[in-house]
């Protein structure tokens, strides 16, 4: 349907592989220019119109690439605008040619969008979910690839073909819905299953198993859910997530990788500093315990040391992991609560990861000790 100066077209789906001739993107009128960044921005917004709506993300596939690209360099070539190729071919023929897998029944599994005229992926997007065929075929969830291609050239500029697909025994897995990095060892990854045919494929997913092991060494089975958490090991770097599928007679491996970015560990130590009170030759103090609170408001575990500079200054333990805390109290064995005055110490947190920020923390203490205490009480009054 023409929509001013641009076009849409939408085939949902397929029929049997017949036996045509490869075509070939060499042919008179030139090869078109393709953009690929404008191509994996398209896959990028058509993840996110689905992801937002709670289905899973599709997983770019270099045969659909391919064949898209190859569909608008025969439209351009041969100024046409159409599902069917110039050589009579439709979108699952011309994937099968590429390498696309068929299933047991002798086709591939493709939907096709195509635009032309279009000049930014947000544009031709829109497009297309604003027309309930394209919209349908871009919130399938049975597909589970896509490849798009983009190409300047021929009579309306920009031409743009999306190929949506699924194969037999490819059930991509995608950590944080596909995002490049995180932040944070504990992700979201969200599984696929088969949805389209057991005919030479999987059947129902009875397991998976979820490791950073190829291995999955002394990895237990669980039951498939399109999404699980998973907490990543520490370190920042690739990680890659691997899942094993079962339907009980038939497995199948995937995975996907992720950049760990965790901030720093950063030691937070509260309060800054400790008073205690003492009446003389009690040998008590007020409070009895002072608590420190030991936080990390980064990455990774941290694990800190606590250290006194005065033997009567004492934490209730020397080391741990934050969050935390060290209660820290007044040893008198060496009479310091035994004569008037003021006195002080040090209290002093270090942070062990070598990475670690605002470390060490140290805390001025201050011990009064004095004549008498005076304990005063104040009525409490009701209105």
């Amino acid at each position: 349907m023409k929509k001013g100066r641009f076009f849409l077209l939408w085939l949902s789906l397929v029929g049997l592989i017949f036996s045509v001739p490869a075509w070939s993107s060499a042919q008179d009128g030139g090869t078109a220019v393709t953009d690929e960044a404008f191509e994996l921005e398209v896959i990028r917004l058509t993840n996110l119109e689905r992801t937002s709506r709670g289905l899973h993300p599709l997983l770019r596939n270099s045969d659909l690439t391919d064949a898209a690209r190859v569909h608008n360099q025969d439209m351009i070539t041969n100024n046409f605008f159409s599902h069917t190729g110039s050589d009579g071919s439709s979108a699952a023929e011309r994937a099968c040619r590429e390498g696309y897998t068929p299933y047991g029944w002798g086709s591939c599994y493709v939907g096709e969008n195509i635009a032309a005229g279009y000049t930014t992926p947000s544009s031709v997007v829109q497009g297309w979910m604003d027309s309930d065929g394209h919209r349908a075929n871009i919130l399938n969830p049975d597909y589970r690839e896509i490849g798009v291609g983009h190409s300047f050239g021929g009579s309306w500029g920009n031409y743009w073909t999306m190929d949506l697909g699924a194969q037999p025994n490819v059930l991509p897995v995608f950590i944080n819905d596909d995002d490049v990095e995180t932040t944070t060892r504990d992700v979201t990854v969200t599984l696929t299953k088969e949805d389209v045919s057991d005919w030479d494929s999987m059947g129902t997913i009875t397991g998976v198993k979820i490791s950073e092991d190829p291995a999955f060494t002394a990895v237990s089975w669980q039951s498939w859910a399109q999404s699980v958490s998973f907490t990543l090991s520490s370190g920042n770097e690739t990680k890659t997530v691997y899942v094993r599928f079962t339907d009980g007679s038939n497995e199948v491996d995937s995975s996907d990788t992720i950049v760990l970015n965790e901030p720093p560990p950063l030691l937070a130590v509260s309060p800054s500093s400790l008073t205690f009170l003492s009446e003389l030759n009690s040998g008590q103090t007020i409070p009895e315990v002072f608590p420190l609170s030991i936080t990390n408001s980064g990455g990774d575990v941290l694990t800190w040391t606590a250290v006194s500079d005065q033997s009567w200054l004492l934490p209730a333990s020397d080391a741990g992991t934050a969050p935390d805390s060290a209660a820290v109290s007044i040893d008198n064995s060496g009479g310091i609560l035994d004569s008037l005055g003021t006195n002080t110490a040090n209290m002093t947190i270090t942070a062990t990861n070598p990475d670690a920020q605002n470390t060490p923390q140290t805390i001025p203490v201050t011990v009064l000790v004095v004549d008498m205490i005076y304990e005063v009480y104040l009525p409490i009054t009701q209105r």
